[in-house]
Formats: structure tokens, sequence, C-alpha cells
């Protein structure tokens, strides 16, 4: 039997008669059909984004057991439906990886970014660096518009590429890393895995 790599049940539990025949998941239906699909596109000051999910409990239970307790088996469950339209998105691009600090990596033992691209046969490439210690999830609203200062850009980046990370919740990690890329009113686009109801509020209040 082979199983889920979340639940540990079968992978046919919860499949639909199309799915069985004609997908083939490393996760189960149940568990598969708690990824809340994201039907809309953004543009945020200069930004275009993409977001596959809708981020919620599940999917940060999700990423908290991924990321924080280290548990890599999980690293192709979040890409794993969206993998051929990954590669095709950045087949002609270069995947800009969002920054995470050296102390960060060093503590999982992998890059998340990069471990969760893999299934997607995409290289990213990973040209900033943030300062140790500075979590955004940590900092009042107010302070995150401050990322920049603890952003670095390693090495320019020539060829053309989009922006790739797993939860977007504010935009500024995105716009402080576009606008050290590229000029201010140039348009940039990003990916990720999902999308926070808070920056989604924001983009309708703002009707963008």
């Amino acid at each position: 039997m082979k199983a889920c790599k979340i639940c540990f049940r079968s992978v046919d539990e919860g499949v639909s008669l199309r799915e069985y025949l004609f997908y083939d998941d490393i996760i189960c239906g149940n568990c598969r059909h708690k990824f809340i699909e994201n039907k809309k596109t953004y543009s945020y000051h200069n930004l275009r984004i993409t977001a596959f999910y809708l981020y919620d409990d599940f999917l940060e239970s999700l990423l908290f057991q991924y990321k924080e307790a280290r548990d890599i088996a999980l690293a192709d469950v979040f890409l794993w439906k969206k993998k051929e339209e990954v590669f095709d998105i950045f087949r002609h691009s270069a995947c800009i990886l969002m920054p995470s600090s050296e102390q960060k990596i060093k503590e999982r033992g992998f890059h998340h970014l990069e471990r969760m691209l893999e299934c997607c046969h995409v290289e990213p490439i990973s040209c900033f660096e943030k300062k140790d210690g500075y979590k955004q999830s940590t900092q009042r609203a107010s302070e995150r518009g401050k990322i920049k200062e603890v952003i670095k850009l390693k090495y320019p980046i020539e060829k053309d590429f989009i922006l790739f990370d797993d939860v977007i919740t504010s935009g500024n990690t995105l716009l402080s890393t576009a606008s050290l890329l590229k000029d201010s009113n140039q348009i940039v686009k990003a990916v990720a895995l999902s999308v926070h109801p808070l920056f989604v509020e924001l983009c309708e209040k703002e009707r963008l």
C-alpha cells in the first residue's frame, strides 16, 4: 500500500474515480482536498502575484511541521499537484527565492523553498541574505515595512526573473526584494504557494 505522506493512510482514500484514473498523487484525497485553491491573481503596487492556495489553519500547521519540526518528508506535498504549472512558469525565467537567514537554514538542515521546488524540476537562485534573528511574522505591522533594512542582495541578476515565496502576508518582503532587483516603476512577477487572508483583505480594500 502506498501511504499518504501526511496522514499515512492509503493514498487511494477520499480519491474520486477521475483522480484515481488520471492523477498520481503522494497524499490521499482527504488530505489533498484540504488544500484550498486560490482562483485570483493580485496586483500589488508594482507586483503581479499568483498564489496557488489560500493560507489557513491546515496549511499553517503543515508548513510548521515541515519547516520548524524539520519534517523534510513533506517537502514535495505542497507543489506536487502544481509541479507542471510551476515548471512552465519558470521555464524561461530565473526563480528568485525570498531570503532566509543562514542561521535558520543551518538549524533546519535544508532551505525550505529550495527543497519544496525540487519536485517541479526548477533550479532556484538564492541571491538574497537576511539578517539572522529577524522573523517578519513576529513584527508589528508598522515595523514590517522596514524589512528592506535586513535584506541584502548578494549579487545582481541580469536575466528575467520571477520571485517565489511560500506565504504572502503583507507583501513587504516581495516589494523589498523587487526594489533591490528592479526600478520601482517596473512590474515584477511573483509566485507563491499561498496567500494569507490578511493580504487578500488588503487587496480587496484597495481594490487591487
